[in-house]
């Protein structure tokens, strides 16, 4: 997600770059619309690809995170495969941009990048508009959205991890075993109550600490997560607006400017999203934090072994 954020904020930087440049000139060189329709393919293509990878990315966070919440066991087994899957997602996202090239070039009158009417037909670009919106926004954000309600109310179930109550094997208080006084039993079954008892209030504080901690980081993780996915809806929806308009305009033009440029303004801060995420959920180094399977097996070493079947 850093890479890919990264060469996004580049290819923005770079194409802001190219169009105050252009713009500043008195004459348009014609001789470099070559290389100028190089780069606004280029550039277009990072962008999209990149925007769209990203998207992805966090996908792979909420899967990874309903698989931490519902099947810790399997998440603390897999190693490589998260990688394998970004691998994939890179790739499918690179292939299914190809169409951005095609479409985008030089235009010499308004001297920006836009789209070329005269390579496709009008009715291909817009089915291509609307399945990249689909395949980039739509459809991971439903599933994201579907997982992560799945994770909060998991996580804020009630009674949803608390211990199973200690039961104590109740044959030994009928009879004592046999060379063992009933008198000894019962004052070592009271002593073994009570440290039972101790043990478990250290033990469910020191979960109940741990519990809340874990909460508070998903917590935390899918509030950025939602605001991610409000930050990059604006600037698809206007995209579909300006895909499916026809003439006249629905949206007057002052009031498109102005939806614009919240849209862009939200699309950027997107990143700011993105990185704060990084450092404090990804990045974040803390001591790890010991669970309750830790602390209670040196206890139950001390606990005579006649006592096994009871705890």
């Amino acid at each position: 997600m850093s890479i890919c954020d990264s060469i996004c904020l580049l290819a923005l930087l770079c194409q802001t770059i190219f169009h105050t440049s252009i713009k500043i000139q008195s004459n348009v060189i014609h001789q470099n619309f070559y290389i100028h329709a190089i780069f606004c393919k280029l550039d277009m293509y990072l962008i999209h690809s990149m925007s769209a990878f990203s998207v992805w990315c966090w996908l792979t966070l909420s899967v990874l995170r309903y698989v931490a919440v519902f099947h810790p066991l399997k998440y603390h087994t897999i190693w490589r495969q998260p990688r394998y899957a970004l691998g994939v997602l890179a790739s499918t996202s690179l292939l299914l941009e190809l169409w951005i090239p095609l479409i985008v070039s030089y235009d010499v009158k308004n001297r920006s990048c836009s789209e070329s009417p005269d390579v496709i037909s009008n009715s291909v670009v817009r089915t291509s508009h609307l399945l990249d919106i689909l395949l980039s926004y739509m459809f991971p954000a439903f599933i994201r959205i579907l997982l992560d309600g799945i994770v909060l109310s998991r996580c804020y179930q009630p009674n949803a991890n608390e211990f199973p109550p200690v039961v104590l094997n109740r044959r030994h208080g009928i009879s004592a075993p046999s060379g063992q006084a009933a008198n000894d039993l019962v004052g070592e079954k009271a002593y073994l109550l009570v440290t039972i008892n101790r043990s478990r209030g250290s033990i469910s504080y020191k979960r109940e600490q741990f519990v809340k901690k874990k909460n508070a980081m998903i917590m935390r993780s899918l509030t950025i997560s939602a605001i991610n996915l409000c930050c990059n809806l604006p600037s698809h929806v206007l995209r579909a607006l300006w895909t499916l308009e026809e003439e006249p305009q629905i949206i007057p033009a002052q009031w498109m400017f102005v939806l614009e440029a919240i849209s862009q303004l939200l699309y950027f801060g997107q990143f700011t999203c993105n990185a704060f995420y990084l450092s404090t959920t990804i990045y974040e180094t803390s001591n790890p934090v010991k669970t309750y399977s830790t602390t209670i097996a040196p206890s139950r070493n001390n606990f005579s072994k006649i006592f096994d079947d009871d705890i």
